[in-house]
């Protein structure tokens, strides 16, 4: 499979990319990722006239094809699962005019963006299964009954009786997983408000930084983005915002999934992180979100078969 992660290649004549369709597809993947400290697009986007689509460019991960023809009688959206590579996704929008094609695109777009981000997703999470450290994922299984595949390159930093901070760290950038649990009680620690001060008790503690009475915690100054939804079965709220470090000048992007485990009557607090800056950081807080979906919080024995390295 070829392309860069994040990446829409569009299959489209050149007048047509050029012209109102292909302005109306680049303003909607051209729209600023929610939780960045700069501006970056939700998705790349790369146009390629038909003739050019080859057997060398049939293997792109993500691929939206836009055939307009005033021959076409019957307009469609069309949705194929890997035709040419495997865990592609194809989707092909035929129309007989531009005012047409923009209407299906209009109509669809948030499907279309689901589809692939979900499959980018499913392509780093498939990964990380089959890399997964063993010393995390055993820490996570033994001590908090739950799977976490976590790849190589990540290590401990702490280790509480209910928290645990791992990174992977390099010169220049630095990814981390922040997780803690505590006992649920009511429906209240699902509002967002009392999220944010909850990790930021955390944080306050745990998560020091580079200066005397410096520490990690969630921005609140700036705006962040909160939704209910369905981790897995289980009633969550995810977060995307920006983290700082009190009385310093360390900031990036954050992603915070807190999902309710009814069975262990537990809320779980899994925030991912990324320090890299004056450089472009959607790619990996992707990466790093793609972590928390790793989690598995209902698995039975045969859910535990999982290729690690040390």
């Amino acid at each position: 499979m070829s392309g860069k992660i994040n990446q829409v290649l569009v299959i489209a004549e050149k007048n047509v990319w050029d012209g109102p369709v292909g302005d109306t597809i680049k303003a909607f993947f051209g729209q600023e990722q929610d939780g960045l400290p700069q501006a970056e697009p939700i998705m790349d986007v790369l146009n390629l006239p038909e003739i050019y689509f080859d057997k060398n460019m049939k293997g792109h991960r993500n691929v939206l094809q836009v055939r307009i023809s005033p021959t076409v009688d019957s307009s469609y959206v069309q949705y194929v699962d890997s035709p040419w590579a495997k865990t592609q996704k194809f989707i092909k929008i035929v129309a007989p005019n531009n005012k047409k094609a923009i209407q299906l695109f209009e109509e669809n777009k948030l499907k279309i963006l689901g589809i692939y981000a979900k499959a980018e997703r499913d392509r780093l999470v498939s990964i990380y299964k089959r890399t997964a450290d063993t010393r995390i994922f055993n820490l996570f299984k033994k001590k908090y009954d739950m799977l976490l595949y976590c790849p190589t390159g990540y290590y401990v930093n702490k280790d509480t009786t209910d928290f645990v901070w791992i990174s992977s760290e390099t010169q220049k950038d630095s990814k981390g997983i922040i997780f803690f649990t505590e006992k649920y009680e009511d429906e209240s620690q699902f509002n967002h408000v009392i999220i944010v001060d909850r990790v930021n008790e955390e944080l306050q503690k745990y998560i020091p930084g580079p200066r005397n009475g410096s520490y990690m915690a969630l921005d609140t100054e700036i705006p962040y983005t909160f939704v209910q939804y369905q981790y897995n079965g289980h009633y969550a709220m995810l977060l995307r915002g920006l983290w700082t470090v009190v009385n310093d000048f360390m900031a990036g992007p954050f992603v915070l999934n807190v999902v309710l485990d009814e069975e262990h009557q537990r809320v779980i607090y899994m925030m991912g992180y990324v320090y890299y800056p004056n450089e472009k950081k959607r790619d990996m807080i992707k990466q790093v979100e793609a972590i928390l979906n790793t989690m598995v919080i209902d698995f039975q024995e045969k859910d535990q078969k999982q290729e690690t390295k040390k």
